[in-house]
């Protein structure tokens, strides 16, 4: 029978197993983000658009039978706003990465924020300095993104996203080594 001394090794092992396999797929994308910013920018984009018009659609079949309830209006509004949005992204993807660069630069600096935060709260049961790390570095990209011009918007975005990916994947593989330095606590 196994005890809680095993069944914690189990779990130690998965969780620096998975660190390591988080930190490798972070940094094939981060280094392929790298190598081709615009088309990773395009990318972003795409995902975007189309999400916003399937949230969008769904949004419009929710109050195609809904028509009676309380928020159909504010329902049918919002899903012909998500519809209008992500086609305007899929139209005039310039104008939606440009969209993107500053909703990802608030995004970063309230990322970092929470790394950050994390950071000096958990420095006895982590690899703390690779978090703070991680926070500084994600701090800067926001900062840079949300003061960086238009016309260099695509680019910057696919290049502080390859960034991000890399600087994530180098905290996720630093966690994974320090799992596996010594039984720690999960």
């Amino acid at each position: 029978m196994p005890t809680l001394n095993d069944e914690q090794d189990l779990l130690h092992g998965r969780v620096s197993t998975w660190s390591f396999v988080v930190g490798g797929v972070l940094a094939t994308l981060g280094f392929l983000s790298l190598a081709s910013p615009w088309t990773a920018s395009t990318v972003v984009d795409v995902f975007c658009g189309v999400s916003l018009i399937a949230a969008g659609a769904s949004q419009l079949a929710m109050t195609a039978g809904a028509y009676s309830w309380r928020g159909f209006w504010v329902t049918l509004l919002c899903g012909a706003l998500s519809i209008a949005a992500g086609t305007g992204m899929l139209v005039l993807p310039k104008a939606g990465i440009e969209a993107l660069v500053v909703f990802l630069a608030i995004m970063l600096l309230f990322e970092a924020a929470a790394k950050l935060a994390a950071a000096f709260s958990i420095r006895t049961d982590f690899p703390w300095a690779w978090l703070l790390f991680d926070g500084l570095v994600t701090a800067l990209l926001g900062t840079i993104l949300l003061t960086s011009q238009p016309a260099t918007a695509g680019v910057l975005l696919g290049v502080f996203v390859g960034i991000n990916l890399l600087s994530s994947a180098a905290m996720f593989v630093a966690a994974g080594w320090w799992l596996r330095q010594e039984e720690r606590p999960v």
